[in-house]
């Protein structure tokens, strides 16, 4: 399952920075360390499972492919050193990308077949919620939410 990096620009600088990007990201992607590859094979496995009618015995729609190449690109997408999510599937066809500290500190990401990102969060007392488009890039609200509730320290 790949990707294709989007440019950052068509100048011959921006050329050479995409491709030294591009074996750097290779690089730490094959390191224990930074390696996404867990939480890739769980996405597999998700889809694998869930990617025909009635996945759940209860009616519930089919993963389609555009919703895991979605899924793949957003874990793919995350900073070097992030927490990686834990996968599931939801009735409407929609992965879900979830960090949880605990019971009150905890969000989720719902990616639509569309790229679309829909997210709910438990923040102790405030609950935010939303949802951006996937242009290739993790939003910076979303990335600011996993870094409250998967990296701060208790």
């Amino acid at each position: 399952m790949t990707t294709a990096i989007l440019p950052r620009g068509f100048s011959s600088t921006a050329v050479y920075i995409d491709q030294i990007s591009r074996v750097n990201q290779q690089y730490f992607a094959h390191t224990a360390a930074f390696s996404k590859q867990l939480a890739i094979d769980e996405l597999a496995a998700i889809w694998a499972e869930c990617r025909t009618p009635n996945w759940d015995g209860y009616d519930a729609y089919p993963v389609q492919e555009s919703t895991r190449n979605y899924a793949y690109a957003v874990i793919q997408a995350l900073p070097l050193g992030f927490p990686l999510p834990s996968v599931g599937a939801e009735p409407d066809g929609h992965l879900t990308l979830d960090w949880y500290r605990d019971s009150h500190w905890t969000i989720s990401i719902s990616v639509s077949p569309d790229g679309k990102l829909y997210y709910a969060a438990l923040l102790g007392n405030s609950d935010p919620r939303g949802s951006e488009p996937f242009l290739g890039e993790i939003p910076k609200r979303l990335l600011s939410l996993i870094q409250e509730v998967a990296l701060a320290k208790n």
